[in-house]
């Protein structure tokens, strides 16, 4: 494989002068090799039949999304180094779009991460929410840090070697039980010379407990207008797409059993324009944007915007 530059990473995510979707989310695994306690597949909350998108499937989805996109997420609920295709996958959406891949890590080696830098990818993230091992494994349920650690210098090494095109980002969710390693991870993205990225953390089961510092605590909104003021600011109503691994379309990303059923990219007759434009999904959309009345699922299940009150 040859090295290959990747398509600038999108800051802003606007609709298409067709006002559909620049920002896509595909789906290339549902499943994964560790078991995170707040993950949805490793409490097996997900119904859906586990698959890994297949090549020619991925290509059909490909080739509807490509007018459209300028950035395409090659993951959502899964590992995506799961699927043996996922190097090509991302070389075939990097001719066009800005390429992003979010790792556990563990399936890595030395020549993997080789290849994943010359592929084309434009942002890798590396999970890593712990330095020691006693820590990291509270939530990263059969992984091994040393080996984390290992494959992002594989990664630093050969991102500096074809150039440094590629945002290489360890990540670490701040529970309480992993904050106070926060300062040593800090540490080691320095020594690395890698930015240290730190995300607030979906608490879905409550199996982790958010750390007591409010700057990695996710808002919570203290009435419901002010939630559905915030709702209404969702991306995902003007300009992302979620399509699952057995090319469904998501009306939200939170939506991982497919609840509500808009359509099917894989579908022969299938586009995006005429799954976007369906009445039903105008519907959701004109709901969730008007600040009355918003669709259940966005109060109820989304873990971007929480309620801070009493939702019955």
């Amino acid at each position: 494989m040859t090295y290959k530059i990747p398509k600038p990473y999108v800051r802003h995510m606007t609709p298409s002068k067709e006002g559909l979707p620049t920002v896509y989310y595909v789906e290339t695994v549902l499943a994964c090799n560790l078991r995170c306690p707040e993950c949805v597949i490793g409490t097996d909350s997900v119904t859906r039949t586990k698959k890994i998108l297949k090549m020619d499937e991925f290509k059909i989805i490909s080739d509807k999304i490509k007018p459209y996109a300028k950035m395409i997420y090659l993951h959502k609920w899964g590992e995506p180094l799961m699927n043996k295709n996922i190097f090509e996958m991302i070389s075939h959406v990097g001719e066009y779009a800005h390429a992003h891949i979010s790792t556990n890590g563990i399936l890595l080696d030395k020549q993997k991460c080789e290849e994943l830098i010359k592929s084309g990818v434009g942002t890798v993230i590396v999970s890593i929410d712990g330095i020691t091992q006693n820590i990291y494994e509270k939530y990263r349920i059969g992984g091994k840090v040393e080996k984390v650690i290992e494959n992002i210098k594989y990664l630093n090494e050969a991102n500096i070697k074809y150039g440094n095109h590629v945002a290489l980002l360890p990540q670490f969710i701040v529970f309480d039980h992993n904050y106070e390693e926060v300062e040593k991870f800090k540490e080691y993205c320095k020594s690395q010379n890698l930015r240290a990225i730190f995300k607030k953390p979906y608490v879905r089961f409550n199996t982790v407990n958010e750390s007591k510092d409010e700057n990695y605590q996710r808002i919570k909104y203290p009435t419901k207008e002010k939630h559905y003021e915030a709702i209404a600011t969702c991306p995902h109503l003007t300009s992302m797409m979620t399509v699952t691994a057995d090319g469904r379309l998501l009306v939200c990303a939170q939506d991982y059993n497919n609840d509500l059923f808009i359509g099917n990219l894989l579908d022969k007759d299938s586009t995006v324009k005429n799954l976007w434009e369906r009445p039903e999904y105008v519907k959701f959309r004109k709901e969730a944007l008007n600040k009355v009345n918003p669709p259940e699922i966005c109060v109820k299940k989304c873990m971007i915007y929480n309620p801070g009150y009493p939702v019955n």
